[in-house]
């Protein structure tokens, strides 16, 4: 604390030394639009100097510039950046913006406490607008980035409400360690966590009360999309050196939106909708009495005269009957900003509820954002950003199980169609009895969280005169959440008897803090030749999330207090973390502000690691050149380069050896793990270079970036194992290396733009190769996965991170047993499961008052094993009976008949909006102004070859590699809403 006081102290020192006395002569203005329109908030600064103003309301300014002639520049979001000049003995200058449709001036961060304008920017970075991501409505963020952002993958884990999605970017870049990038929202560290509700008590999936298969949601969905402003996404080390040893996955940098100075902005916007199953497996019907009782006997192997249900000649749509909304789903957003020269604010507040498409499932959020932003004096701004949310979720059953039997997909692939599920009668297909209507009605998993994020910024301007300016910005921020579940299936459920302790109840309470504090300075000098900005400063972080799991077994009806359980177990999990880091950063804008050179260190320590003391080193380089001698057409053309190194920290405890419960004579005494913590244990570390071309032609109307990267991570987190001698197994080591080389390319395009129609057109393509260049340990099958029968990821020098391995296993003969012999149980070959190349196309075309959106997301190749098809094919109750019969044949001989292509494309937006006449609006509501009505879709159809619900989920969704078992999942959904909104 020494250290920030004297810093502090230094910032005020500084701020009452003044400014140096400026000439005097004023220059009036006014900024406006090719159109005409004011345009507030935009800067004008004197070319050369740091003396600049912003405009107001009106678009005007009043500025003091030096004497003799001088050059305005003038930027604005959204518009390019213009230059006029001012005669020595002008006193006015008024300045024409055009539209930037290329984004040319949006700010791309740099720094803690540093940005450049995207024209100058060296690296490849993605700007998505508050527009770009709700165009659609999107139930949780990552869904408005997806098909948008070249480079990354990002998929839903499966149908289930209220997220539980995975960010990949560039390519898989750990084993073990953590697989999302960091999450960053006004300057605050938060957490992206998945945990599992218990869920596992009851489907029995793995071991425990609750495992990763719990299908759980990770809390980044707690973000509330619409009072997003921006986001920006760095995709590479390069460009997250300056986050250090959290970096090595990406960086999402969220603003939130904030005041302005304008008169006070009401926006209103109301959403009903409903969602539907995107896609359904094709049951099969049985005509006639004897169809069904060939089918028993051949299929079932029972005798035809004892079918546990006769045959009723019904064919019931299982999942038409099951997976279809309990009610429309609604949102309601209403927000206001505002301000003056000294004050900004803003206010939003969202609540909504999605009737999500499974019985009983939902998801809701009522959200409230409050931003303030006050200047105290010339020298002093404070900002303070809040965010309160509360999210209610009930995502019901779905995915793997075991004994009992409970997923309701596992339920119909063993029923078939003629017998009527929809009454909620026990099942007398299946031993457990387990009907997923009566399931539905009284098995209740509602996840209850409350989460505040919020920050305290005061941004000090020390010192400013006509070449230098100083200034200091401290933040203090925190990111708290309680998360609280309670499963409950009451002793009545039909399955609950099978272990003979009939009745369940978990409680699952957890509760998390993340903490940050960043001290930054930055020392700016300016002249006609180069402008140079040093940087400086540290970071405090501290993470802690404490979770304990109650589970309670037998209870008496009605009875749903743990206290009376006959069984009761309970787990704890506790991480506490700190970290530490201290930054400085040069940066060189030259040549007329077309040259960039910038370098950085970052120097960072972590209780993760284990030596906790030692600092590791993250530096970058990088430089961008904008070339003044262009080719025809083109209107800018810069090329640039970047090198950087970022890290992934060490999971929680591997540099420790737990100690375990066990029972000794009768009494409790503590067990060893058979892993040995290792106190050296350190970040892996990701290398990254990366180049590209930047284009801009025919007067804004195109732009193309090209950009090649190659990444190697070192010190890859492995598990070896270890002399039994030493009284342990297994052990975390650093012993391995990959690398991961790509292209990615981002097309913008208008094609049409005159008074009335305007079509802009966005295309993104990349592609990522991934390969393990070092291995200290032996070939392994890494994190959960079923069996290598079916197909399992595999890590082995020379191949891919995200292989898939399937081995034929002990043949199943179509005859009589022959053993297992060792020529039986032979590789039958190495796949891929990430896709060859991923595009997105997303198209905005306006005619006059209608407006069409739509995008498209497209991946081509890699596999998914599809499980789902293997609990229905032996049991002969998909339609296509010949299809399912030679896929079960195939297996049998050892095949991998269950590794399918998974590639797709998908409508994952399509939006039809019509702009009100402004006269019917003002005669109806009076001051209401841009009042639209829209009607929208989400994820409306894939086109695929793949034959179960969706080649996007995973049943081991939050790991880094072996994400493609699909096993009877939530399906997906579609989404249809219609919305109305206005602004006062």
């Amino acid at each position: 604390m020494k250290k920030y006081a004297a810093w502090l102290l230094a910032a005020l020192l500084l701020a009452v030394a003044g400014r140096e006395a400026q000439a005097q002569r004023r220059v009036t203005g006014r900024v406006i639009s090719a159109a005409g329109e004011p345009l507030s908030s935009a800067t004008v600064n004197v070319q050369g100097t740091s003396i600049g103003t912003y405009t107001a309301e009106d678009g005007r300014y009043t500025l003091t510039v030096p004497e003799g002639a001088q050059v305005l520049v003038v930027r604005r979001l959204g518009y390019k950046r213009a230059s006029a000049p001012v005669a020595a003995t002008a006193t006015t200058a008024d300045i024409r913006l055009e539209r930037d449709v290329l984004q040319l001036e949006r700010q791309v961060v740099t720094g803690t406490a540093t940005t450049v304008a995207a024209a100058n920017a060296a690296n490849a970075v993605t700007s998505i607008s508050a527009e770009e991501l709700t165009r659609a409505p999107v139930p949780v963020l990552e869904q408005g980035l997806q098909g948008k952002i070249p480079g990354a993958v990002i998929t839903q884990n499966s149908g289930a409400p209220g997220g539980g999605m995975q960010v990949q970017m560039r390519g898989a870049t750990s084993i073990y360690g953590s697989s999302s990038p960091l999450f960053v929202v006004d300057g605050v560290l938060v957490s992206n966590a998945s945990i599992g509700s218990g869920l596992n008590s009851v489907t029995n999936a793995g071991s425990g009360i609750s495992t990763n298969q719990d299908q759980p949601a990770n809390r980044i969905a707690d973000i509330n999309p619409n009072d997003i402003e921006s986001i920006e996404v760095l995709k590479g080390a390069s460009a997250g050196a300056i986050y250090g040893s959290k970096a090595s996955n990406g960086v999402i940098i969220i603003t939130t939106k904030r005041g302005a100075s304008l008169r006070p902005a009401v926006s209103l916007t109301q959403r009903v909708g409903t969602y539907q199953i995107g896609h359904k497996l094709d049951l099969r019907c049985f005509h006639s009495e004897l169809e069904a009782k060939s089918w028993y006997v051949d299929y079932i192997g029972g005798d035809s005269t004892a079918m546990p249900a006769a045959y009723t000649g019904q064919c019931n749509d299982f999942q038409e009957q099951f997976y279809k909304a309990d009610g429309p789903s609604y949102e309601t957003n209403a927000s206001v900003r505002g301000g003056n020269a000294g004050t900004s604010y803003y206010v939003g507040a969202t609540a909504k509820r999605d009737n999500a498409i499974q019985m009983g499932t939902y998801y809701q959020k009522q959200a409230l954002t409050g931003n303030v932003g006050q200047a105290i004096g010339s020298h002093l701004t404070l900002r303070a950003n809040n965010q309160f949310v509360h999210s209610l979720t009930d995502r019901g059953i779905s995915g793997n199980d075991n004994s009992p039997v409970v997923s309701p997909g596992d339920i119909f692939s063993y029923t078939p169609t003629f017998y009527n599920l929809q009454a909620g009668e026990p099942n007398p297909w299946i031993s457990e009895q387990t009907n997923p209507f009566q399931s539905a009605a009284l098995v209740k998993n509602p996840e209850d969280v409350y989460r505040y994020i919020g920050s305290v910024q005061g941004q000090i301007s020390a010192f400013a005169s006509q070449r230098q300016t100083l200034d200091f910005n401290i933040l203090g921020g925190v990111d708290a959440f309680s998360y609280n579940s309670r499963l409950y299936s009451p002793p009545e459920a039909y399955f609950e008897p099978v272990d003979n302790l009939p009745g369940t109840v978990v409680v699952n309470r957890q509760s998390s803090v993340q903490a940050n504090l960043n001290l930054a300075g930055a020392h700016k000098w300016i002249s006609p030749l180069f402008t140079a900005t040093t940087s400086f400063g540290t970071r405090r972080e501290y993470r802690d999330l404490d979770g304990i799991w109650n589970q309670g077994r037998k209870l008496a009806t009605g009875t749903t207090n743990i206290a009376n359980a006959a069984q009761q177990s309970l787990i704890q999990n506790r991480t506490r973390v700190r970290d530490a880091a201290y930054f400085v950063q040069e940066e060189l804008l030259t040549l007329n502000e077309r040259l960039l050179v910038s370098g950085a260190i970052n120097a960072e320590r972590s209780s993760a690691n284990g030596d906790q003391e030692k600092y590791y080193s993250y530096p970058k380089v990088n430089a961008s050149y904008r070339i003044p001698f262009l080719p025809p057409f083109t209107d800018e053309l810069k090329v640039r380069a970047a090198w950087g190194r970022a890290g992934n920290q060490p999971p929680y405890g591997y540099q420790f050896t737990a100690m375990l419960r066990g029972v000794y004579e009768g009494e409790l005494a503590p067990v060893l793990s058979s892993f040995i913590g290792n106190k050296d244990i350190r970040p892996e570390t990701s290398e990254e270079l990366e180049g590209g071309v930047d284009i801009a032609a025919f007067k804004g109307r195109a732009g193309l970036e090209f950009t090649v990267f190659r990444k190697r991570v070192t010190d890859l987190i492995l598990q070896a194992a270890i002399a039994p001698s030493t009284g342990y197994t297994n052990a975390y080591i650093n012993g391995g290396a990959l690398q991961n080389t790509g292209t990615e390319i981002g097309l913008t395009l208008v094609p049409i733009q005159t008074a009335n129609v305007t079509w802009n057109s966005r295309t993104t393509y990349a592609n990522v190769d991934s390969r393990i260049t070092q291995l200290d340990v032996p070939c392994f099958n890494p994190g959960n996965y079923f069996s290598t029968r079916y197909g399992a990821p595999w890590i082995c020098k020379g191949m891919s991170a995200t292989t898939v391995q399937v081995n034929n296993g002990c043949k199943i003969q179509l005859g009589p047993t022959q053993g297992c012999s060792a020529a039986n149980r032979t590789i039958f070959g190495y796949f891929e499961a990430s896709p060859d190349f991923t595009m997105g196309f997303s198209n905005d075309l306006n005619v006059g008052p209608l407006r069409l959106s739509s995008l498209f997301d497209w991946r081509y190749g890699g596999k998914v094993v599809n499980l789902t098809n293997l609990y229905f094919d032996p049991v002969g109750l998909l339609a296509d009976t010949v299809a399912s019969q030679q896929r079960f044949l195939d297996y049998r001989q050892g095949k991998p008949a269950y590794l399918e292509d998974a590639g797709f494309v998908k409508l994952r937006e399509l939006t039809l909006g019509y702009a009100v006449p402004a006269s019917l609006t003002q005669r109806v509501l009076g001051s209401a102004r841009d009042v639209r009505l829209e009607l929208s879709g989400r994820n409306l159809y894939t086109w695929t070859g793949y034959t179960g619900y969706d080649p996007e989920v995973s049943n081991f969704g939050n790991q880094n590699v072996g994400r493609f078992q699909d096993v009877t999942p939530y399906p997906p959904s579609r989404s249809f809403f219609v919305s109305l909104s206005a602004n006062f």
